[in-house]
């Protein structure tokens, strides 16, 4: 193989390229460019040295043998000669994989684009660390984003620095070193009676629908925007959610005011009961239409009020009308009955007149020999409320 002198570079036409053992060099329109091949196992790799002027032919051979050493040495580390990957390429590669597998994907495309990508875009995953993060934090509380919202955004980072993990594009995910906000779930709003009648009274039909469906079954907004008319059964007075959050699907029962609701919705579309603006295809999202009647019916901290709400409110009310946790597990769809238990609070009447009906059977067993006003006092004090 003829060795690379500067007198054969010169008579090197543009796109020729020179071979020594190892070493490549190739010509381009504005200059040459340094290379040097080397197997990785049964791989053979080329990595770029650099450009002709900034480095040598004698650069070349120092960077081949200080591969062959790393290589000998079991040192050789692959990560460091290969093209950094650029956070905004891989997020695009991620949503592909996403949409492939996820039912809410465009939830992660949205909220990627809108927050992600605008900090980390241009950097390489490699320069990605903790303390970046954790500055990116900091600055989202600083815009007033919700610690839940900026919870929900290290989450997603976190799924797509694990595929990057898992795809060989970066050695280890930073996210996992970053602390998540503290959320408190025990205080997340639930709507009264009279307020949601107040939204309902000042939102427009579509959302009108919406809300009354969401109070109703509770169900998640993306299982109501999903939700097709061949998924209403009019015999059984049931929805069936085949394919929901949990894996497992569930049957949601109608009640006799949803069953009328859902008969006054006009069939505009004869798949979605929701339908989007391109045919055959769901409504992607509601909450400025929801937020717009939320803002109107004057409620108070209407702020924290979202379409989320909806499902915690449906959860609450059964919950106040003395309806078991395992029966409320069944109708969210919860995984597990720890998921259900925030709403055990709000049911202390309920537990206390179970409470009672033990009370009842030493009662029963006793004598009526007691002053008719000591009865009355025990009386008075079953009726007290115990603190939940």
């Amino acid at each position: 193989m003829s060795k690379i002198t500067r007198q054969a570079i010169e008579k090197l036409p543009v796109g020729g390229e020179l071979w020594e053992d190892c070493i490549l060099y190739r010509k381009g329109k504005r200059g040459g460019t340094w290379y040097i091949t080397y197997y990785v196992g049964t791989h053979q790799k080329k990595e770029r040295i650099g450009k002709d002027g900034e480095v040598t032919k004698r650069d070349a051979e120092k960077a081949l043998k200080a591969r062959q050493g790393e290589l000998l040495q079991g040192r050789f580390d692959i990560a460091k000669t290969e093209k950094p990957v650029i956070f905004r390429d891989f997020f695009e590669e991620y949503i592909k994989f996403a949409k492939a597998n996820k039912k809410d994907w465009r939830q992660d495309e949205r909220r990627g684009e809108k927050h992600l990508v605008p900090e980390f875009g241009e950097s390489p995953l490699s320069d990605i660390s903790p303390w970046k993060i954790e500055k990116y934090k900091s600055g989202r509380i600083k815009e007033e984003a919700a610690k839940a919202t900026v919870n929900r955004e290290l989450a997603l980072l976190k799924v797509v620095f694990s595929k990057a993990v898992l795809w060989g594009k970066a050695r280890e995910n930073p996210v996992k070193k970053v602390k998540l906000f503290r959320e408190n779930n025990r205080r997340e709003r639930f709507l009264t009676e009279e307020e949601a009648q107040k939204i309902l009274d000042a939102a427009t039909i579509p959302v009108k629908h919406f809300i009354t469906i969401g109070l109703n079954t509770g169900m998640r907004k993306g299982e109501i925007l999903g939700l097709r008319w061949k998924d209403i059964s009019y015999e059984q007075n049931i929805i069936i959610l085949k394919d929901d959050k949990s894996g497992s699907g569930r049957k949601i029962p109608i009640n006799s005011f949803l069953r009328k609701t859902l008969k006054e919705i006009p069939r505009i579309d004869e798949s979605y009961v929701f339908p989007g603006l391109k045919c055959g295809k769901p409504l992607g999202d509601i909450r400025e239409p929801f937020r717009a009647a939320v803002e109107a019916s004057k409620i108070e901290n209407s702020e924290a009020v979202i379409p989320h709400t909806l499902r915690h409110t449906y959860a609450s009310w059964l919950a106040m009308k003395g309806i078991d946790l395992f029966t409320i597990q069944y109708l969210m769809g919860h995984k597990t009955i720890t998921m259900t238990q925030r709403y055990s609070h709000l049911c202390p009447d309920h537990k206390r007149q179970a409470a009672e009906q033990i009370s009842e059977v030493f009662l029963s067993k006793t004598t009526p020999e007691q002053p008719q006003n000591e009865k009355a006092e025990d009386v008075e004090s079953s009726a007290m409320p115990i603190s939940a």
